[in-house]
């Protein structure tokens, strides 16, 4: 049995030599882990705990989407200081580090990980479509970051948009058919993946979030 398993991450090592993060993580398994368990006991919950570290930030922190500087600086560069609408901001974290921005949520938090609004920055307690038909005609942007998978407030949004012709650009940051927004709304957005948006936009882990142009 156990030359078996180590034969078999051999073999998804060769499989997968073109994925450098689970590349890495196969060789790590195999030259160190494994070669030192008896040695380190407590590796296995250490594995344990950086598994839950994206748990521990939501409940902590209300943070669902883990993003980098240089990721931050291309969103800056797309943006170009224009006026830009987030919805569904949660706690504003992104909002928190861009100019020109207007961060509202609803704050009706109940059934999330993270019970307790704390926002970094100011945010407009307001449902998104009103935000949205607020401010329409004074954004060029609107941020859809993370949005829950349990509502449809992003289709009525997008329906509302296409109604009203507007010209601007509808950023979705999510994971398409998994962990955000809902089915109706990846099903029948027309969704443009740009490269300057994901050029150093990184899952974090087993969540494939992406940036996304929606019309």
């Amino acid at each position: 049995m156990e030359e078996e398993y180590i034969q078999n991450l051999k073999n998804y090592l060769v499989e997968f030599d073109k994925l450098p993060i689970a590349k890495k993580k196969i060789t790590a398994l195999l030259e160190e882990i494994l070669e030192h368990l008896t040695e380190f006991p407590n590796i296995m919950e250490l594995e344990s705990h950086l598994l839950d570290f994206r748990e521990y930030i939501i409940e902590e922190y209300g943070i669902w989407h883990i993003y980098s500087q240089e990721w931050l600086q291309d969103l800056k560069s797309f943006l170009a200081d224009e006026q830009t609408l987030m919805i569904m901001a949660g706690n504003a974290v992104l909002g928190k580090f861009l100019k020109n921005i207007i961060c509202t949520d609803n704050l009706d938090w109940r059934h999330q990980d993270n019970e307790r609004p704390n926002p970094w920055t100011d945010v407009e307690q307001l449902d998104a479509l009103e935000a949205v038909k607020k401010y329409l005609n004074n954004v060029s942007n609107i941020i859809i970051e993370w949005c829950p998978d349990s509502t449809d407030t992003d289709i009525k949004v997008l329906h509302y948009l296409r109604q009203k012709k507007w010209k601007g650009n509808l950023i979705v940051l999510g994971e398409k058919q998994g962990a955000t927004n809902s089915k109706a709304f990846w099903k029948e957005a027309h969704l443009e993946r740009p490269v300057n948006l994901n050029q150093h936009h990184k899952p974090f882990d087993f969540i494939k979030d992406q940036v996304y142009l929606a019309k």
